[in-house]
């Protein structure tokens, strides 16, 4: 049977456009002959995003070095193979063994954020197993659910047998050890018993699952021998350095969903990093977190890997509008062809109102900083949409990047070639934040503003980037969704929607038919708005957030009032720290 499978592999490779995404045995991809069970990992996209989702990278090193278990891999094929693989009968097959991915004990599929959800049931839809839990048999696996976006876990919870709430890197293990110790129980025996471990949801349980928390980031759950893609977005090794913000941006979810701030120590920085270039070949080292100059030791790592390792590039993602940040970068080599930052909003009230802590001072310091250290494009992001915006607001946009190529104008090394380039995102609500009680402004708004947007920036030297409104409106009608929703995940899969967050690919027609099945519009429940006192359709979800303070937070927002950060300032109270769950900074 196996052989036969090969062949049909063998020959789809022979006709998909990128045959390297189906073919896997790279570099650090682990084969084991004996195993205690076997876990097949997914992220519903391609191959090369798919391979650069580090949560990914980290079970699949932790199963796999600290377990019995054995991970592989199955991204979500493109429609070429997705195409031929329902023609010949092909199922969904995993990278590591070519064995089919419906024959593994369990499945686990990142829920990374909603603009993916068709392509998790175009996977299960591949595989043969199932779309619904209550529909599957001894002969499928047990597929579970993980991400960020199983913050609000009702618009899939139909498709998963359970979700992991938290870090996956504390309730994996204990999983696998659950299947291990209770090898010869049923199917839904097994989901039981491991429904009892601490964070995980049970959908229709009716328990609320409160969220898994690692207390300190350790390098025995870092993946030091990482899997080197044999197709990339970026050519790196990315370590996490810290988890968790505390500056409280109101609309970001990442923010307080990943609370507290929990770093890892200088030294183990500065060995791992060592480690990961010697296992990959790597010659860029990436130092990744949500915002990562924010980290304590920064200065001293990056002083660090200079020294001992002349001429190693690194990059220093999501870096905060500060111009001490920028001048770190002068400790070490790094590509100065383009750098990004994100102001988030244009005027000083609205990012007071999103509690963004950046001033107009701070910008045009920034801007100053990266030109003279000799990037000749600088990238700035902005979201529009946002509670409380006006026409001022936008126009504040406009100034802010003509100030931005006025600055590079004398500053940069090459005056004409500077460029700055605007990226104009639209805001969309999410739960666990301050924001999760307010809509989304209408798709006729967000096509005025951005029209105003297009008519008012200057186009010598300035480079707009505007996001398709109607993706955006989709995953807010699914981001804050409840019971009825998954039907219409369901039936716009049905309909053809495929790789949602591809431009090219966005089927609006078949959302439009998704969500008349539920007798609703994308509109109306992207715009929907909460009352204070209403349930939630997350409340069974704890994210160790305290509920009232996100409530606070909001009521802050409306008077434009700043909540500081408590790695520097007073304990906010927002009651994620508790017991061994604390900040950990600095250690």
């Amino acid at each position: 049977m196996q052989s036969s499978l090969n062949e049909k592999i063998e020959s789809m490779l022979e006709l998909v456009e990128k045959p390297a995404r189906y073919i896997g045995g790279e570099v650090g991809s682990v084969v084991k002959k004996e195993y205690s069970c076997r876990t097949v990992l997914s992220y519903p996209d391609v191959y090369e995003i798919g391979t650069a989702n580090q949560a990914v990278q980290v079970i699949y090193s932790l199963i796999n070095e600290t377990t019995g278990g054995w991970a592989e891999r199955a991204f979500c094929p493109w429609t070429d193979a997705a195409k031929i693989m329902r023609e010949t009968h092909l199922p969904l097959f995993s990278l590591e063994s070519w064995q089919p991915v419906k024959a593994a004990d369990l499945w686990g599929i990142t829920m990374q954020f909603e603009l993916t959800y068709t392509n998790i049931l175009e996977l299960l839809d591949l595989a043969g197993v199932p779309l619904h839990s209550r529909e599957r048999t001894e002969s499928d696996p047990i597929v579970f659910g993980g991400g960020p976006a199983a913050s609000n876990p009702h618009p899939m919870a139909p498709f998963f047998d359970f979700i992991i709430i938290g870090d996956g890197e504390l309730v994996m293990p204990a999983i696998i050890h659950t299947f291990e110790d209770n090898r010869g129980l049923s199917r839904n025996e097994m989901i039981g018993k491991i429904a009892g471990l601490e964070g995980i949801y049970l959908p229709a349980s009716g328990r609320r699952a409160v969220r898994a928390v690692v207390p300190a980031l350790s390098l025995s759950a870092a993946p030091l021998k990482p899997i080197v893609p044999v197709m990339a977005v970026h050519d790196r090794a990315t370590l996490e350095i810290m988890r968790g913000c505390t500056r409280g941006c109101r609309f970001c979810l990442a923010g307080f969903w990943y609370r507290p701030v929990r770093e890892r120590g200088r030294d183990d920085v500065c060995s791992a990093v060592t480690g990961l270039l010697a296992a990959t070949g790597y010659e860029e080292a990436s130092l990744s977190s949500l915002s990562t100059t924010d980290y304590s030791a920064i200065a001293g790592v990056l002083k660090t890997l200079a020294e001992e390792r002349p001429g190693l590039t690194i990059s220093l993602p999501s870096l905060r509008v500060d111009a001490a940040v920028f001048k770190l970068l002068g400790l070490i080599p790094a590509r100065k062809g383009s750098i990004t930052f994100a102001p988030e909003a244009g005027s000083q009230r609205l990012r007071d109102l999103i509690n963004k802590q950046v001033t107009a001072s701070d910008i045009e310091a920034a801007l100053t900083e990266a030109f003279k250290l000799g990037y000749s494009t600088i990238k700035l992001y902005f979201m529009i949409g946002l509670p409380g915006e006006t026409d001022a607001d936008l126009r504040a946009i406009v100034d802010i990047a003509v100030a931005a190529r006025g600055i590079g104008r004398r500053n940069a090394a090459a005056p004409g070639r500077a460029q700055i380039n605007v990226s104009i995102s639209t805001f969309v609500p999410k739960p666990h934040t301050p924001f999760q009680w307010d809509g989304m402004n209408s798709r006729a708004e967000l096509a005025k503003k951005q029209k105003f947007l297009k008519t008012s920036m200057p186009r010598k030297q300035i480079r707009l980037s505007l996001h398709d409104i109607g993706p955006s409106l989709v995953e807010g009608a699914i981001a804050r969704g409840g019971d009825r929703t998954p039907d219409a995940i369901e039936t716009a899969w049905r309909a053809g929607a495929r790789f949602d967050a591809w431009t090219e690919m966005f089927n609006q027609q078949a959302w439009d038919r998704g969500f008349a099945a539920i007798s609703s519009n994308v509109a109306a429940e992207a715009s929907r708005l909460f009352a204070e006192n209403e349930a939630l359709p997350w409340d069974d979800i704890d994210s160790r957030i305290d509920k009232q303070f996100l409530l606070a937070e909001k009521k802050k927002a409306a008077k434009a009032e700043l909540t500081l950060d408590c790695r520097w300032a007073d304990c906010q109270l927002c009651g994620v720290c508790e017991g061994e769950i604390d900040m950990r900074v600095g250690e």
